[in-house]
């Protein structure tokens, strides 16, 4: 378990600015990682140490890591940077993170910004007002930990780590369903990109936009349409986070857990785990699942999903009893299967 970083003090957002500094604006979200002109006054400005100032200087791209996590409104949650031998349990939300920038044509490693200011907003639609609700410092490694903030927030409503150095950010999501809820699970690479090349592109392209398996994006959204939330179970590391919402943002796919890998298992091993803390610790029901690889097959059949509910797209289609997505192409299935299905309430 990580050692939580001493909190520091807690900024309240300002009602008037200085001449020096640009007027708050009346935006209730942010557009990460450059927001521009902030809602809020932020504790401090530049960088506190010259070797992060170099670092953000000579590489511009973000590899900011923001955790998600999910679990049963007042019971057991677990983030997805969860150990592999730990269980979900009825703890406080932590809000964990790295802080860290890459080469605009290199994204497959990221340097990281240590010893800056972190801290946490959130906009309260209740309040009609933005909540300074954390703040720590990063750890050699870019890391920050803020455990014991109180705030759980909403299903879905962005939680916005704040780089107080040069106003960058990242978001946290809270997306937690009850006992009985009935959940989407799908892979992404080779499953809702073209191929799992599209990821190596986008990490080595600046710029590069992953290609979408055909009406990937409408199966998606034709789920969320009725209802039926979409979790994002990927081999992909936590180090790919940024570039894998960033593309969700640009195909415009529904918001949903984001679960990505720690290192620590097999992909068919680390599916299978997060498989059971959805069944087994959270109670929820999938309804369909979506993969392209054998590992894919294997993780959903060691959690007992019906095979004609596992649905595989691509060589694979059709192996080992599950059912197969004709052509690579999902506007079919949408058509034939997603539309028949009934709206989840």
């Amino acid at each position: 378990m990580r050692r939580p970083l001493l909190l520091l003090a807690l900024a309240p957002a300002a009602c008037s600015s200085s001449p020096s500094e640009p007027p708050l604006t009346d935006a209730t979200s942010l557009r990460c990682p450059a927001p521009g002109d902030l809602p809020f006054r932020l504790a401090s400005t530049g960088f506190q140490t010259s070797t992060s100032r170099a670092i953000a200087a000579e590489d511009p791209r973000v590899k900011d890591q923001a955790s998600d996590t999910i679990g049963n409104p007042g019971g057991a949650v677990a983030s997805v940077y969860l150990a592999d031998d730990q269980s979900p349990a009825a703890t406080p939300i932590a809000y964990h993170g790295v802080k860290a920038r890459s080469p605009a044509d290199n994204g497959t490693s990221g340097t990281p910004l240590a010893g800056e200011s972190v801290s946490l907003w959130f906009h309260d639609t209740a309040q009609a007002a933005w909540r300074s609700v954390g703040r720590g410092a990063t750890d050699a490694g870019g890391a920050y930990d803020l455990p014991s903030t109180g705030l759980v927030a909403p299903t879905g409503q962005p939680v916005y780590a704040m780089l107080e150095a040069d106003g960058s950010c990242a978001v946290h999501y809270d997306y937690l369903y009850p006992p009985g809820e009935k959940v989407v699970v799908t892979d992404i690479d080779g499953t809702l990109t073209l191929s799992n090349a599209e990821l190596i592109l986008q990490l080595v392209m600046a710029g590069y936009v992953p290609k979408l398996m055909p009406a990937a994006d409408q199966l998606v959204q034709a789920w969320a349409a009725k209802g039926y939330p979409v979790i994002y179970l990927t081999a992909r590391a936590h180090t790919e986070r940024a570039e894998t919402r960033d593309w969700f943002d640009a195909e415009a796919f529904p918001g949903g857990p984001l679960i990505t890998e720690n290192g620590g298992e097999t992909a068919d091993g680390y599916k299978t785990l997060w498989l059971q803390r959805m069944i087994q610790s959270f109670g929820w029901t999938v309804v369909a699942a979506y993969g392209n690889e054998d590992t894919d097959i294997t993780a959903y059949e060691n959690a007992g999903i019906a095979k004609a509910q596992t649905f595989i797209v691509g060589p694979l289609g059709g192996s080992r009893g599950t059912t197969p997505i004709a052509g690579m192409d999902f506007t079919q299935h949408i058509a034939s299967y997603v539309a028949a299905q009934s709206m989840n309430q």
